[in-house]
């Protein structure tokens, strides 16, 4: 049973002040429990323990743009840390409040929502909600074109704040991309807005896209839209190799075409999502991953991720990519899909039908709510997106999966994929601790010794895959973001630029009190 955090003297004193601001504000133990933590697999670990050791002290919900300003003065002259927080649907650490101080929930600001098709612009509140934000759009005939996984518990301010992609970025864009200005709150709590489109000098837009909250708070954006394709077409088109699949993709992004989605699975993930392109009997140590409906032998499996990936290995090499256009009519999409497939033929890709395709697209959100049962059986799951160019993508793709083959079992997948190179999507199950409901039946003493374990498992299995993916030269995070996951390598990527973003953060923050502690500012 999770023990919710009581509320401090500090936080009631900061929960008054707020509210004589004018702002909604809470120390209610659940309350602070829900801003406690995101969706960071090693924060789920704290919650099948029961525990939740980084609360803020208060969160507070502010209402519009002015309020935000008000409460970050209020911070800066109090020393008070703030985390912005959204849809708390983040995988890295980015929304948790290690220092404690004010949540500030922006799921309030929502507006002023204005859409102009014929403009092609959309102006819309940080706190809207992806989905609701999608359906909006569409009652007046536009797209977005942005569709993250994360699309039913994400915000738009979440999208910005941690450089997003969607699903179909491949056509649409990265949110920086799709982005065209903001309007953001510094640390001073004076208000900056960005303008539209291209800019003199460094570009302020673009700077703060990705700064996960620690150099303002972004609460609003005006954003690129789409009218809504009348027509996609789709395909699976099957693979002798990774490789032959690699070079399909690189020839039809240099080609010129415009995929809406261009996804390859490695042979384990082609097996395991279920997609098609092969049938063969898949090891049962393969399908206890895959179901985690045995929970001991789940973990069994799991004892010997060398063993399980080496079995993995052994099996048909088939890899499914699946492909799709869309456009204002059938015969367009067909017309780009057809010469797709032309393309493929070289690296001896094999048109499996639209099915796969199909299949896909109706199940895409799904696999991000299939984690709990591995959870609740004593594993950990996780994800890493890590991304390069063409030249180096092979490598890199071999060189985390021998880091980490002995540490947790490995798939992966490539998609959002560009003309220079294209996004690695690796997969981790690992041995986490004991199943929840034997952590339930024990000590709250043993329950944090599990934690302690489970947690040392989870840091090797993640140092292990970032130092690989630095050695082959990759970026660290495609569109996750970085949190506390990963930004102890930050320094490996970005040299002796930290000093200049640390410098930068002095500027936009000089008291320090925007989302400490991450980014390494």
């Amino acid at each position: 049973m999770t023990a919710l955090p009581s509320a401090s003297p500090r936080g009631k004193a900061l929960q008054h002040d707020l509210s004589q601001l004018g702002l909604a504000a809470s120390c209610d133990p659940a309350d602070l429990w829900a801003m406690s933590r995101d969706c960071w697999p090693r924060s789920l670990l704290w919650t099948k323990a029961g525990l939740a050791p980084h609360p803020p002290d208060v969160v507070a919900w502010p209402a519009d743009v002015e309020q935000v300003a008000a409460a970050l003065r209020f911070a800066a002259e109090r020393q008070v840390a703030v985390v912005p927080f959204g849809g708390g649907s983040g995988v890295c650490g980015g929304a948790i409040p290690v220092r404690g101080g004010i949540a500030l929930d922006l799921k309030r600001i929502t507006g002023p929502l204005q859409i102009d098709l014929p403009a092609r612009t959309a102006s819309v509140g940080a706190g809207m909600n992806g989905q609701r934000f999608e359906e909006l759009l569409n009652q007046e005939g536009a797209t977005l074109g942005h569709f993250p996984s994360s699309i039913y518990c994400s915000t738009v301010g979440g999208w910005l704040a941690a450089r997003s992609a969607g699903q179909l970025s491949s056509r649409y864009g990265k949110i920086e991309d799709i982005a065209l200005s903001l309007e953001a709150v510094d640390g001073t709590g004076a208000l900056l807005r960005t303008l539209d489109g291209p800019s003199a000098g460094p570009d302020l837009t673009q700077l703060l896209l990705g700064s996960e909250g620690t150099l303002a708070v972004i609460t609003s954006a005006r954003l690129r839209i789409w009218p809504m394709p009348r027509a996609r077409w789709l395909r699976g088109v099957k693979f002798p190799s990774v490789q032959a699949g690699l070079r399909a993709l690189q020839a039809i992004m240099r080609s010129g075409l415009r995929p809406s989605v261009a996804r390859l699975y490695d042979p384990l993930d082609t097996i395991l999502a279920g997609t098609g392109a092969g049938s063969f009997k898949v090891p049962q140590p393969l399908r206890w991953v895959a179901e985690a409906t045995q929970a001991e032998a789940l973990r069994l499996a799991l004892r010997a991720p060398a063993f399980v990936n080496r079995l993995a290995e052994a099996l048909p090499a088939a890899s499914l990519m699946v492909i799709g256009f869309e456009g204002d009519s059938e015969d367009d999409c067909a017309e780009e899909g057809e010469a797709a497939l032309i393309l493929c033929r070289p690296s001896r890709g094999e048109d499996l039908g639209p099915a796969p395709g199909e299949k896909w697209f109706a199940n895409r959100y799904k696999i991000n709510y299939r984690q709990s049962p591995l959870f609740s059986a004593g594993a950990f799951v996780d994800t890493m997106e890590v991304a390069t160019t063409w030249d180096r993508l092979d490598a890199l793709y071999g060189q985390v999966r021998r880091a980490v083959q002995g540490l947790a079992f490995v798939l992966a997948h490539f998609s959002h994929v560009y003309l220079e190179g294209c996004s690695i999507y690796f997969t981790f199950v690992g041995i986490a601790g004991a199943p929840a409901e034997q952590i339930a039946r024990g000590s709250r003493s043993e329950a944090e010794e599990d934690l302690e374990g489970a947690e040392s498992r989870y840091d090797a299995c993640w140092k292990a895959a970032l130092s690989a993916a630095a050695d082959a030269g990759a970026t660290l995070s495609h569109h996750h973001g970085i949190g506390l996951a990963k930004q102890i390598f930050l320094p490996r990527e970005h040299g002796e630029g930290m000093r200049q973003l640390r410098a930068l953060k002095r500027a936009f923050d000089p008291h320090g009190i925007l989302n400490p502690g991450k980014l390494l500012l």
